[in-house]
């Protein structure tokens, strides 16, 4: 074959690989379970941009796929069969096509709304509005509800609620449940918000009535409201946990009184800033309930201002008079004082009262050893919250400090266990999760003082670094590994492991010179050192010494001072 025709063949082989077709599979996740969704996009297997030609399956309530032949780049759009009823992924304003640029791209999409529906509006402002038609109130609500951004019917989520949406409350509780419950955080597991817009009825507002603290008719239609009407939607409409608090202030703080008490009452959270007791006087009933609820745990954290009306002040200390008066270990409760005024009080106090409300979530502190933890953790979370919960390698930090600080050698152990066992530690190489790596073994024991174990551990480690540990962090931490050795007196191991990975960086390319050129001054060094110092590998010893004369430059290893005193000590025993 000439060069003609090699050069041909291998242009066509590129252009077949260019436009090769590839079956995949696109998934939609869908805010309404009767929601019908077609694809269309830029190639004829996905419509031909034709908003009504291509219909995805239904493979749930909210979940939608199709699988088809297409050709890399892919870029597409969702609808309900027109233009008009165009799928928001983004925002209103700026919802560009999706796109799957090779095999390796996202294929899964969560459309937020559709354009042609009456809440489009708020699309971009990061949740939906729905307008309810109340039998209860005899009147309509406005109400809007922000779901988790990767919002997943398959899971379950809390619930909160909050009255006085149309104020800022709604977009302060936004921003906190979006930003504690970040995966770099997690102070909170991900919720649904969901904020009551009282409006107005012929220019006068419905709040007073809603919120009445007399809780006589109106206040008693607006609880109907919400525990017959609101509360069941969302529950039927969204995967929910089970798991619902409320959100009040002032009159809406005052009002959570009454919901507190009601036999039907459908939350185990409140938060109330700024509370009263001013209209109707229920101090008795709400001790008798802390005394006696048998519940599962139901959380109540009270706000007081400095700068409040003095009334408001006493109601949130008389609560905390209640509660001490009535200790319930079912009946989680915290009072709290800010400095601030009757309205600058609800940011600085609902980032507390949300965590307070999640004090449980997380928490192995809540329990007496890690086997009580291990026993008991993931059911408390369904229990507490409703939520399917897994262990979480950062949720053990306080177990490991307190063992590293009391050098605590058989809890060690049976927290290595644990993480083996659940499979919690992953490196990037790791094909799965499984147990600690030896460098990281090695130095929890180092810190226990259990030096054999050390040992053995960063001797698995160099093993390790052939496979799936990066040789940084078994390098950065060998001086714990010379120690550990030392202290068991296993001199020729320390040896043999050092020539070892003298070796290894010898042959590895993936380091960076720089990084290697250190290395190998480190490790020569100390070569030549124990060689001296045991009278071991001689040979070994010299050529390690002749490396570091050769190749000496200031470093933070040893000084030019320590390798002429170690070459005399050579120098000595050879006469």
């Amino acid at each position: 074959m000439n060069r003609k025709i090699i050069v041909f063949a291998l242009s066509m082989l590129f252009i077949g690989k260019a436009f090769a077709q590839e079956n995949v599979t696109i998934k939609v996740i869908v805010p309404n379970k009767t929601d019908e969704v077609f694809i269309t996009g830029n190639q004829e297997s996905l419509g031909n941009w034709d908003p009504g030609v291509v219909k995805m399956n239904k493979v749930s309530d909210f979940e939608r796929e199709i699988t088809a032949a297409i050709t890399y780049p892919a870029e597409f759009k969702f609808t309900k069969g027109k233009w008009e009823n165009e799928g928001i992924i983004n925002q209103l304003d700026n919802n560009p096509n999706q796109k799957l640029s090779d095999s390796s791209s996202k294929n899964i999409f969560f459309v937020k709304g559709w354009a042609n529906e009456s809440n489009a509006e708020s699309l971009g402002l990061g949740y939906s509005t729905k307008i309810f038609q109340s039998n209860y109130l005899g009147a309509e609500r406005l109400v809007k509800i922000a779901l988790p951004e990767n919002y997943d019917p398959a899971k379950k989520y809390p619930v909160f609620y909050t009255t006085d949406a149309g104020w800022n409350m709604f977009s302060v509780a936004k921003n906190y449940i979006s930003n504690l419950s970040l995966d770099e955080y997690r102070l909170m597991p991900e919720s649904i918000l969901v904020g009551i817009v009282h409006g107005t009825t012929n220019d006068r507002s419905n709040r007073n009535d809603d919120l009445d603290v007399y809780y006589k008719e109106t206040g008693q239609k607006f609880k109907n409201f919400v525990f017959e009407e609101l509360v069941p939607y969302i529950n039927s409409t969204y995967s929910t946990s089970d798991f619902n608090v409320m959100i009040g202030h002032s009159n809406g703080a005052e009002y959570n009184h009454f919901l507190l008490l009601e036999e039907e009452n459908p939350f185990r959270g409140f938060i109330s800033l700024s509370t009263n007791f001013y209209a109707r006087d229920v101090r008795q009933e709400i001790g008798k309930l802390m005394k006696n609820y048998q519940g599962n745990n139901l959380y109540y954290f009270v706000a007081n201002a400095t700068a409040d009306s003095p009334d408001r002040i006493e109601a949130g200390n008389d609560y905390e008079e209640i509660y001490q008066e009535n200790l319930n270990p079912n009946f989680q409760f915290k009072k709290q004082t800010y400095e601030a005024n009757h309205n600058s009080v609800v940011p600085l106090a609902l980032v507390d009262g949300i965590q307070f409300i999640f004090k449980d979530y997380r928490n192995v502190e809540n329990y007496k050893n890690l086997a009580s933890y291990r026993d008991y953790y993931l059911e408390d979370m369904k229990t507490n919250y409703g939520i399917e919960e897994e262990y979480s390698i950062r949720d053990l930090e306080p177990v490991f400090s307190d063992i590293m600080i009391g050098k605590k050698k058989d809890e060690l152990e049976v927290l290595l266990k644990f993480v083996e066992d659940q499979k919690l530690w992953q490196l990037p190489k790791m094909k799965e999760g499984g147990g600690f790596d030896g460098a990281n073994k090695g130095n929890f024991y180092f810190i226990v003082e259990d030096y054999k174990k050390s040992a053995e551990s960063y001797a698995l480690a160099f093993d390790q670094i052939q496979t799936f540990l990066p040789p940084e962090i078994y390098l950065a931490n060998f001086e714990k590994a010379i120690s550990a050795f030392k202290q068991i007196k296993d001199y020729d191991g320390l040896m043999n492991l050092m020539l070892d990975t003298k070796a290894y960086l010898n042959s590895n390319t993936d380091l960076e010179p720089k990084s290697v050129n250190y290395y190998q001054l480190f490790f020569n060094y100390h070569i030549a050192k124990l060689a001296n110092e045991h009278n071991i590998k001689r040979n070994e010893g010299e050529k390690a010494l002749a490396y570091c004369k050769d190749n000496y430059k200031k470093n933070g290893i040893f000084t030019a001072e320590e390798l002429e005193g170690l070459q005399k000590n050579y120098l000595t025993k050879m006469d």
